[in-house]
C-alpha cells in the first residue's frame, strides 16, 4: 500500500489577519507639534520672567523674585502640554494657576484649554474656561503695568506710565476675551467632531447589526426548510428501505443465511442512518440544542470493523494515546473523516483495499492518513459531485486542523489531516 503524502510546511499555518493600527507618521507628526509647542511655550515663558523679574522691571522686588523664580514650575508646565490629550484635566489646571499666581505668559494655559474643552463637558469644562479667561486678564494686567509691554506695541508703544498705557487696563478684559475665544473655539470643534464621527460610526454599525440580523432571519428560514424537506424526503425513504428491508428478512428468513444477513445489514444501516437524519433534523429546527450522543475515536476500531464485514478491504493502524480526553468536536470529525474515506472507496474504486493510520495524543494532536489504489479500469459504484472531500476539509477547518487531498505519483489516493487534541 503507498504511503500518504507528508504535509507540507505551511499546511497547519492558519492566516492571522493584522489589526489596523494607527498611521506612525500621522503620531510622529503629532508629536512634533506638541514638542514644538512646548518649546514655544519655555521660550515665552522664559521671555516673560527676563521682563517682569529682570533690573529695569518696574514691579517691587517680591514681584520679580517671584517672576524670576516661577519660570521654573513654567518650564515644567510647558514640557506637560506634551501630554495634554491624555490628562487634559492636571494639565490645565497647573497652568491655569501657576498663571494666575505668577507674572507669566498665558499661552501655556491657552493651549491647554484647547485640549480640556476638546475632551471633558459639563461643569469641569466651563469652571476651567472661566478660570483660563481670569488667569489671561492677570496676565495681560501684568503685561501692561510692566516697563516692556506686548499689547502696547499693538498700539503704538506707549511708555509705561503714561496715559495711554493706562487706558490699556480697561481694554485687558476684552483683549482677554478674544484671547481665549480661539483656544476654546478650536477644543468645541473637535469635540463637536468627535461626537459626529462616534455617531456616523454608531449608524454603520448599527446598520452592520441589522444586515447581521437580516442575514440570521434569512438562515433560520433555509434552515427550516432543509429540516422540512429532509424529514419529507430523505427521512421518507429511509424508512421505507428500512420496512423493505425487515420484510426481506423476514421473508427469506432460515432459508438463506447469507441473503438474511444482508437484509439484516441494509435494514439495521437504514435505521441507523434515520436516526442520525432525524437527529440532525431536530437541530436544525432548534440550533440552541447540541447534537446527541456523537461517535468519536472509541467508535473507529467498530466501524472499521463492520465496513471489514460488509467485504471492504481494510488495513487499520491505530496508536492513539488518552482518546477518551479527547475533545468531543475533535473526536467526531475524526470518525467522520474515516467514515468519509471508507465510503469513497466503496463508491470510487471498488475492489481496491484501503490503508489507514490513526496516531496522536494529548501532546502532538491527531495525524490521520489514508490512502487507497485508484483503479481506473472500475467503474466506480456511484457517481458523486466532491462533496466528500469538501465535508472533510470543512470538518478540519471547523476545528483548526490541516487538510490535504490527491492522487499520489504511485497512482493512490492519499487523505492526511491533522487535528489539535482541543478545538481552537
Amino acid at each position: 500500500m503507498t504511503a500518504a503524502p507528508p504535509l507540507q510546511a505551511g499546511g497547519w499555518a492558519s492566516s492571522v489577519t493584522p489589526a489596523v493600527q494607527p498611521s506612525r507618521a500621522r503620531r510622529a507628526w503629532s508629536l512634533v507639534g506638541s514638542i514644538a509647542l512646548a518649546v514655544l511655550c519655555a521660550f515665552m515663558a522664559l521671555a516673560a520672567a527676563g521682563t517682569h523679574g529682570a533690573g529695569e522691571s518696574t514691579f517691587a522686588p517680591p514681584v520679580q523674585v517671584l517672576a524670576m523664580v516661577g519660570a521654573f514650575p513654567m518650564l515644567a508646565v510647558s514640557v506637560l502640554l506634551v501630554w495634554r490629550h491624555r490628562i487634559p484635566t492636571v494639565v490645565s489646571g497647573l497652568a491655569t494657576a501657576l498663571t494666575l499666581i505668577i507674572p507669566t505668559t498665558p499661552l501655556p494655559a491657552l493651549i491647554a484649554l484647547a485640549a480640556v474643552t476638546a475632551a471633558r463637558s459639563g461643569r469641569v469644562r466651563w469652571a476651567l474656561v472661566g478660570a483660563t479667561y481670569a488667569a489671561t486678564m492677570v496676565s495681560f494686567y501684568w503685561d501692561v503695568g510692566s516697563r516692556t509691554s506686548f499689547l502696547a506695541l499693538f498700539v503704538g508703544g506707549s511708555e509705561a506710565g503714561t496715559p495711554a498705557r493706562h487706558a490699556l487696563f480697561w481694554v485687558v478684559p476684552v483683549v482677554a476675551a478674544l484671547a481665549v475665544a480661539p483656544f476654546a473655539a478650536f477644543g468645541f470643534s473637535r469635540q463637536v467632531r468627535a461626537e459626529r464621527d462616534a455617531a456616523q460610526l454608531g449608524n454603520v454599525t448599527a446598520a452592520r447589526n441589522i444586515a447581521a440580523l437580516h442575514q440570521e432571519v434569512s438562515i433560520e428560514r433555509e434552515r427550516q426548510g432543509i429540516a422540512r424537506e429532509l424529514h419529507d424526503t430523505l427521512a421518507a425513504r429511509l424508512s421505507s428501505v428500512s420496512l423493505h428491508a425487515g420484510a426481506l428478512e423476514l421473508q427469506v428468513g432460515d432459508a438463506d443465511d447469507k441473503a438474511s444477513a444482508a437484509a439484516r445489514a441494509v435494514r439495521e444501516s437504514a435505521q441507523h442512518s434515520l436516526d442520525d437524519l432525524r437527529n440532525v433534523v431536530r437541530v436544525l429546527r432548534n440550533p440552541e440544542l447540541r447534537m446527541g450522543a456523537r461517535n468519536g475515536l472509541l467508535d473507529i476500531g467498530t466501524l472499521v470493523d463492520a465496513a471489514t464485514t460488509e467485504g471492504t478491504d481494510i488495513r487499520t493502524q491505530l496508536f492513539v494515546s488518552d482518546a477518551a480526553s479527547c475533545d468531543p468536536e475533535v473526536a467526531h470529525a475524526c470518525y467522520r473523516i474515516v467514515q468519509e474515506a471508507i465510503s469513497n472507496v466503496r463508491r470510487h474504486a471498488p475492489g481496491a483495499s484501503l490503508s489507514i493510520d490513526l496516531r496522536g495524543g494529548p501532546e502532538t494532536g491527531l495525524t490521520l492518513r489514508t490512502a487507497n489504489w485508484l483503479m481506473p479500469e472500475t467503474a466506480p459504484a456511484s457517481t458523486g459531485g466532491g462533496n466528500g472531500l469538501i465535508g472533510m476539509r470543512e470538518r478540519v477547518a471547523i476545528v483548526g486542523g490541516a487538510f490535504e487531498a490527491g492522487p499520489t505519483p504511485e497512482g493512490a489516493f492519499a487523505v492526511v489531516a491533522w487535528l489539535p487534541w482541543h478545538r481552537r
